[in-house]
């Protein structure tokens, strides 16, 4: 199916092409937003269109055989070991601080961390700290963040609110920060 439009194939083959990665290119000039009967919205250019497989994964394809794919749900930041190494961060704490937009972490007078929270109000109660998840193990601290060094880190994902009580249940309403080391376990 290489070079050929998305129009008039079922939407497995279409998912299951797409998933591949065997395609040079996809032309989805003139493609309806019905072709593959799945979802199909132009985003980041008139001849690229993103496709909505299931919740989890969403892949842009475009003409010029460019194609992008986000294993992350929509309410998940995930931060790669590659952008910890851009960032020149040393800290896990570091790390939040400057690649996370959408927590607030406040660092106390002595440089020590202070307070963690999600921006905007996230609870009713006052403890609004998000859950820290390092390795499959709840840390009972964040200020623990501060001692994870930054070169140990394969990922960090994000979750908000809802996501995070979703999977780590009703403590999570703040958020969960999810720490993946490179020594870790396997999932």
């Amino acid at each position: 199916m290489v070079g050929r439009k998305l129009a008039g194939f079922p939407k497995e083959a279409c998912i299951d092409w797409l998933l591949s990665g065997h395609h040079d290119a996809l032309d989805v000039s003139g493609a309806a937003p019905s072709a593959c009967e799945a979802p199909m919205t132009a985003r980041f250019s008139p001849r690229c269109a993103l496709i909505t497989v299931f919740s989890t994964a969403l892949l842009a394809a475009c003409a010029t055989g460019a194609y992008r794919r986000a294993d992350t749900r929509p309410g998940v930041q995930v931060i790669t070991a590659e952008q910890i190494a851009r960032s020149g961060a040393s800290t896990a704490w570091d790390v939040l601080k400057r690649e996370a937009p959408t927590l607030t972490l406040r660092d106390t007078r002595g440089g020590r961390p202070g307070s963690a929270g999600r921006r905007g109000r996230s609870s009713i109660v006052l403890q609004d700290a998000p859950l820290v998840v390092l390795d499959g193990v709840r840390l009972t601290d964040f200020r623990a963040l501060d001692g994870i060094p930054a070169a140990t880190i394969l990922t960090i994902s994000i979750y908000n609110g809802i996501e995070g009580t979703t999977f780590y249940g009703t403590n999570a309403v703040s958020g969960v920060i999810v720490i993946k080391t490179k020594d870790g376990p396997e999932p």
